[in-house]
């Protein structure tokens, strides 16, 4: 009897264990990796219940696809998944086409009345498509995410991946043979719709490329220098206590219990060890995160950022109680991020881990991950450090997280050849290739931006080409241009939606 009672005490101490293991992806949170949160920069739209059905008019689809453009003796193909919708359509109307960006695409953005590029076809009678990137979502052009295969990933290739499309429903739909197609992306593919326009004038009539940083940039100090300001003019009080925040969490690293109550603060999984430079810096992404990410989409009609998490309602509503020490207001972040998120588990705060869950060279969890790390990589940089002299000291100081340190994981992932020299060396490639923000001077560009997006630093503010239109919108985040008009709306967005379909307007009316 006393041998049957052990065991069963013993199985239920260890279901007991297993159940309180950290170790399952669903309870652990990821941090934004280089500014793309889990699912990717442009948010997957919210449905009303209006919208939940998704019109019989809406086809899906799978294009063949060219796996190498630039290699004419190549003959591989793949599948790469696509959405239309003719429900706007009237003869002799446009054709619009989102591109997909670094996450799986879906077919809300063409069945959902309610969004910008919907609206805008609406208007204008317009057939609407949506194709998604490669080696992103469902659309994989090789057998697995090797290095090797991963040479075939990049903005390239996929502006490639838009014109043949083109060419393709212009041949295979007889209404769309001399439609005027534009162009349409967020974040990504907001950079990666106008220049699809700039490299392919001859298909593409115009682009409407919200949030995209067209700027090319390794060590992106401009992105924690937006995300203090947008907290510091939502309240100077509150950014001066998430600053103290920030520099209190550099002090408690210095003593073993100060990293104790670090440990507890934040919920995390494993211990901090001081004397592990990559588990610290990675550790400082995990404080920063949550701050980023609400910065990012503060207020926009994207679910929960809408209005739970945003600057007032995510940080500063914390930060400015009185009543709790500079931690509890940290927690109390770190927490409501999480509990909106859905993230019940600890917070994995392991570098090796990361590092291991990104080499996973499957079409499994890391998929995305790997992909936009890669790009970023071998394209884009985009690294998010602290070195700014304006936000570092603001952030707890400007060391915690150098591009360097990104660099060594393109170096820990990819290998060797991906070093400080070489993403340099591709950053310079791609502004030489796209114009940067300075060069791009093709016709018929709208460039929306919300200046409180971290992201809009690198994009086309400015421009005195006639027919490239920068849209600056005061007091909103990323993307917040695409999403479906609320009540929420501020006057600004009211009026660039106006703007941006006033000039579309107008450049579609020329050249009937």
């Amino acid at each position: 009897m006393a041998t049957k009672l052990f065991v069963v005490l013993l199985l239920a101490c260890l279901l007991a264990e297993i159940l309180a293991a950290p170790s399952t992806e669903a309870k652990v949170r990821r941090n934004m990796i280089r500014g793309r949160p889990r699912g990717g920069m442009k948010k997957q739209p919210i449905m009303t219940e209006a919208d939940a059905h998704i019109s019989e008019t809406v086809v899906s689809g799978l294009f063949t696809q060219t796996l190498d453009h630039f290699d004419n003796t190549s003959t591989s193909t793949f599948n790469q998944r696509y959405w239309h919708n003719n429900q706007w359509f009237k003869t002799g109307g446009p054709a619009f086409l989102m591109l997909g960006g670094e996450g799986p695409e879906s077919s809300y953005w063409v069945s959902n009345s309610n969004l910008e590029m919907t609206k805008l076809a609406a208007q204008q009678g317009a057939w609407v498509f949506d194709i998604e990137h490669r080696f992103y979502g469902n659309t994989y052009p090789t057998q697995d995410m090797s290095v090797t295969s991963l040479k075939y990933l990049s903005s390239a290739q996929a502006i490639e991946d838009a014109a043949a499309f083109i060419r393709a429903m212009k041949t295979q739909i007889p209404e769309l043979a001399n439609a005027q197609w534009v162009t349409f992306g967020g974040s990504y593919s907001g950079a990666l719709a106008a220049w699809a326009r700039e490299k392919h004038p001859e298909l593409i009539f115009a682009a409407v490329g919200s949030s995209g940083p067209v700027q090319a940039e390794v060590d992106f100090v401009e992105y924690l220098e937006v995300v203090k300001n947008s907290i510091s003019r939502n309240s100077t009080a509150c950014a001066d206590s998430v600053s103290n925040g920030f520099n209190t969490v550099a002090s408690l690293l210095k003593t073993a219990d100060g990293r104790k109550q670090l440990k507890s603060t934040f919920h995390l999984c494993q211990e901090i060890n001081i004397n592990d430079d990559k588990a610290v810096k990675y550790f400082w992404e995990t404080v920063y995160s949550p701050y980023m990410e609400i910065v990012q989409y503060t207020g926009d009609a994207a679910g929960a950022f809408a209005t739970q998490l945003t600057i007032s309602n995510a940080i500063c509503k914390y930060h400015l109680n009185t009543q709790t020490t500079i931690l509890q207001k940290m927690k109390q972040v770190n927490n409501y991020f999480n509990l909106e998120n859905e993230y019940f588990g600890c917070n994995d705060i392991s570098y090796q881990g990361f590092i291991d869950f990104m080499k996973d060279e499957t079409f499994g969890e890391a998929q995305s991950d790997r992909a936009w790390v890669w790009q970023t990589c071998t394209e884009f940089g985009y690294y998010q450090s602290t070195a700014s002299p304006i936000a570092g000291p603001w952030f707890g100081g400007v060391q915690n997280l150098p591009a360097q340190y990104y660099i060594d994981e393109c170096t820990a992932i990819y290998g060797a050849q991906y070093n400080s020299a070489e993403v340099q060396t591709a950053v310079d490639y791609t502004n030489k290739y796209y114009g940067g923000r300075d060069q791009l001077n093709t016709d018929r560009i709208l460039l929306p931006n919300g200046d409180i997006d971290p992201w809009h630093a690198l994009g086309k503010l400015n421009s005195t080409n006639p027919n490239i239109v920068p849209v600056v919108i005061n007091g909103t985040a990323h993307c917040a241009d695409m999403y479906g008009t609320s009540t929420l709306d501020s006057v600004y967005l009211t009026q660039a939606r106006q703007t941006i379909a006033n000039v579309l307007d107008k450049w579609l009316k020329q050249s009937n």
